[in-house]
């Protein structure tokens, strides 16, 4: 195989996500957030973190899943979560990371739950590393799953559906369906996945862009289903990993 030209090590990992080095954590049961403006700092929350506020804010914490539940779930009176160097362990049982709307994620170490995001409107997603995604009987199992929204940005993040330990490529690095507007997809490293994007056919697109994105070679199907589905702009900028060529329209 050629050799990268940029080490993989350019996106984030395990030294750029998750809890800083050295930091104390005090233990925590499940949170419940209604006090608009809380900032929550340096706990590890075992169960889960429910929001119902506006701009909270959750910062150097680890989320450690105990059952079936989201690690982190906004609500509909909340507005503006920020999570940052956050980690979020799913244990293998939580169905999904993080849902659903007006959030932000930066630096955050996803792993060991069935799907990573599922994100609705006002979401935006930088720096971040979602990996190790967990099957069980009749999971989908995408690092991001992006239905019926608008208005979401996922910059320059680690989408990891290829499981090393198991072999196993997952169903997508992204999954697009129902109706999407106005959301960048861009500086990203994919690997995995049926198809690493899955656009699908009944998807109403609106403003969906896809830029200087970098691919890895584990997938059983293609890069992108559809890359000329209407609404969608696949720029010839998203590249192969380990050659630089353009992808997507074999």
């Amino acid at each position: 195989m050629p050799t990268p030209l940029v080490p993989l090590t350019c996106w984030p990992g395990p030294a750029s996500t998750g809890v800083p080095p050295n930091t104390v954590l005090t233990r925590s049961g499940p949170l419940d957030l209604r006090r608009d403006g809380q900032v929550i700092s340096n706990l590890h929350i075992t169960g889960r973190v429910s929001v119902h506020a506006r701009n909270v804010t959750i910062r150097r914490s680890r989320i450690t899943s105990d059952g079936a539940t989201f690690p982190i779930r906004t609500f509909d009176s909340a507005v503006n979560l920020v999570a940052e160097d956050v980690e979020i362990d799913g244990r293998g049982r939580s169905p999904v990371g993080v849902c659903f709307d007006d959030y932000t994620l930066r630096r955050v170490n996803l792993h060991h739950v069935q799907d990573g995001l599922w994100i609705g409107s006002r979401v935006t997603v930088v720096d971040s590393w979602i990996h190790d995604l967990v099957r069980v009987p009749g999971s989908h199992n995408d690092c991001v799953r992006v239905v019926g929204v608008g208005d979401v940005l996922i910059r320059h993040n680690r989408l990891d559906a290829y499981r090393p330990s198991t072999a196993e490529a997952m169903n997508s690095c992204l999954s697009l369906g129902l109706a999407v507007q106005n959301l960048r997809f861009e500086e990203n490293y994919c690997d995995g996945g049926n198809y690493t994007i899955g656009i699908r056919p009944d998807l109403a697109a609106s403003a969906v862009l896809f830029r200087g994105n970098v691919f890895g070679r584990h997938h059983r199907t293609g890069i992108v289903a559809r890359p000329t589905h209407p609404g969608v702009t696949w720029e010839k900028s998203n590249v192969w990993f380990d050659n630089g060529r353009p992808v997507g329209h074999e």
